[in-house]
């Protein structure tokens, strides 16, 4: 059905209730405790079940078999200023109602291997209990960009479900950690591709999570009835309330609404409030009630779609509530304000949900043509058309410089990295860059740019010092085309002043990807290398000699849920090592390369 005149308002209103999925649950959590290196026993990264203490000594095993060649990684495509904009969601037509599509969930995802996927034997092997508990304890977002980026392609390929899970239960699984981690329409891809009658009680809920976080109104009606006789969630009586009034019936719109106003102890009044807000717009008709923050003081999902739906604003102190996650909505919700999807741009790039070309084309789509040079749009405008190459290069330092709401300063850095990469691929060669030829090839992995990467090599390696260092450890680990043996890694040690933790990241990643086999190393990994086992390291080690690389993935977030800071050596060793047996070298360099940068 399609909207025009006064049902075209109705539609833009309607598309903010973006991440009004769970009324009782948050869909994520800000994290807490965050970890220093100088901390002495910091948290564990893992989650619950997983024992991080050292229990018997044993060598590190190595992979013994190399792994055939994977897909090329998806460098990602630069995209200029003024170019279409992928990164601004369209508003979806709120009363479309779902077309059946014949998919059964036992063969689900979209991602194919020509473009990332994992294949159809990604979970071929696994234990689909076990990979759905993974899933439910991730701490989303991931602490590392491209570990989120690895967990999103084997989440979102096309694959087999695994054994001992029902089909349904597994994508409803693998939606709810998307949605999580931000990616709220890979999870609505995998949602719709399952015909309703062949649902799960467990997909059912997340369905009806996903059908309002991706402002999915038509989406989430046809479910809203069997949602609530299989769950107690007053979610799906206010969605009845909202859907009714979308229908054009407003009086049974109206008795719903009464209904949760009469029934205090199961729905907070302001909650039915905002849901009566737009049941008024969405009919057109009546008077629309006031809202006060100050009778909720906590902002829940539910209030933040629905209000942003409604026009509400939200005040400002309250939206670190929603977590990290928001980065992620807020981007693909074309009813949040322009500001608002702004300033999420970075923060969701560095939580892997946003790539370099979307924040390049959100910038540009979200800002005025003129806007001044002190802007994101005017450094970003410098950056790939400034005057000279010593002014384009200036104004991409003045982006890795630039802080980042929700970001601390290591991460806004980063982020700025990754805003800028495009741009940087497009400046010339030189030694006017000498001195930032290291921080250009971190900019440029940061967004998987090897091949680009490379190119730097000879301006980095005539700079010396500390810049060469840094270089090569770089170039090293994510792009290849340095010599890569002890004597080198001692110089880069010695170059950049790396302390025991950081010389021990680095050669955990030089081990894990293969490059630490002669005997020159052995003294290096003594120094340097934790040998202890956990259940942890046993389980992605087994699923990595299984080829389980679906497995393999989920894994490998569960070891990098906090701050680069808190990464041990051995997790990465472990990560990279399991990644590149089970066929992932790419995601397994990128990963090691952001650890170089940002740990």
């Amino acid at each position: 059905m399609s909207v025009s005149g006064p049902g075209k308002r109705k539609a833009l209103v309607l598309a903010g209730i973006a991440a009004a999925a769970l009324l009782v649950v948050p869909l994520a959590s800000e994290r807490s405790g965050a970890q220093t290196a100088g901390d002495a026993r910091p948290k564990s990264l893992l989650p619950e079940g997983f024992d991080s203490g050292p229990q018997e000594a044993a060598p590190l095993p190595l992979p013994g078999v190399e792994p055939a060649a994977p897909p090329p990684a998806d460098a990602e495509t630069p995209l200029l200023p003024g170019q279409e904009q992928p990164a601004v969601a369209q508003a979806p037509d709120p009363f479309a109602l779902p077309v059946p599509t014949g998919g059964d969930a036992a063969l689900s995802g979209m991602l194919l291997p020509d473009a990332g996927g994992f294949g159809l034997e990604a979970f071929k092997g696994s234990q689909g209990k076990f990979l759905a508990g993974l899933a439910r304890r991730v701490d989303a977002p991931i602490g590392s960009r491209w570990a989120a980026i690895t967990l999103r392609r084997a989440l979102l390929s096309r694959s087999n479900a695994p054994a001992g899970i029902v089909p349904g239960d597994w994508v409803a699984a693998r939606a709810l950690l998307l949605m999580r981690m931000g990616e709220i329409d890979g999870a609505k891809a995998l949602v719709d591709a399952v015909q309703i009658e062949r649902y799960s009680p467990a997909l059912y809920r997340v369905a009806g999570q996903v059908a309002m976080a991706a402002a999915d109104i038509g989406g989430l009606c046809p479910i809203a009835r069997t949602g609530r006789l299989l769950s107690a969630d007053p979610l799906w009586r206010l969605a009845e309330g909202m859907c009714a009034a979308l229908q054009g019936d407003d009086i049974t719109a109206a008795r719903i609404f009464d209904d949760l106003r009469n029934a205090s102890s199961t729905v907070d009044g302001f909650d039915v409030r905002l849901g009566e807000r737009i049941a008024t717009i969405a009919g057109g008709a009546g008077r629309a009630t006031n809202i006060e923050w100050s009778e909720a003081p906590a902002l829940t999902p539910y209030r933040f779609g629905v209000a942003t739906a409604a026009g509400v604003a939200v005040p400002a102190g309250m939206f670190p509530r929603l977590g990290p996650a928001r980065f992620g909505w807020m981007v693909r919700n074309p009813a949040v304000s322009p500001e608002l999807r702004m300033a999420a741009l970075r923060p969701a790039a560095v939580h892997g949900s946003v790539s370099a070309a979307e924040i390049v084309s959100g910038i540009t789509a979200m800002s005025a043509s003129d806007a001044p040079q002190d802007t994101p749009a005017g450094r970003l405008r410098e950056a790939y058309a400034g005057a000279g190459p010593g002014e384009r290069l200036a104004a991409i330092k003045a982006i890795w410089a630039t802080p980042a709401d929700g970001l601390d300063a290591e991460a806004a850095r980063y982020g700025g990295m990754i805003e800028s990469a495009l741009a940087a691929e497009r400046l010339p060669r030189g030694g006017y860059a000498g001195a930032d030829s290291a921080e250009i090839i971190a900019a440029l992995l940061s967004a998987g740019l090897g091949d680009a990467a490379r190119r730097w090599w000879p301006v980095a390696d005539k700079a010396g010092g500390a810049v060469r260092g840094k270089a090569w450890g770089l170039l090293a680990l994510g792009a290849g085309g340095v010599p890569v043996n002890a004597e080198e890694f001692r110089d880069w040690r010695s170059a950049t002043d790396a302390d025991d933790r950081r010389a021990g990241l680095m050669l955990a990643a030089l081990a894990g990807l293969g490059l630490t086999g002669d005997s020159e190393w052995n003294g290096l990994k003594d120094e340097l290398l934790p040998r202890a086992q956990t259940s942890w390291t046993r389980a992605i080690s087994a699923a990595a000699a299984g080829r389980r690389s679906g497995e393999v993935a989920i894994l490998a977030a569960t070891g990098l849920q906090g701050p680069w800071t808190a990464v041990p050596p051995l997790h990465l060793y472990h990560i990279t090592a399991a990644l590149k047996r089970s066929g992932r070298s790419e995601e397994a360099r990128m990963i090691a390369a952001e650890a170089l940068t940002r740990g």
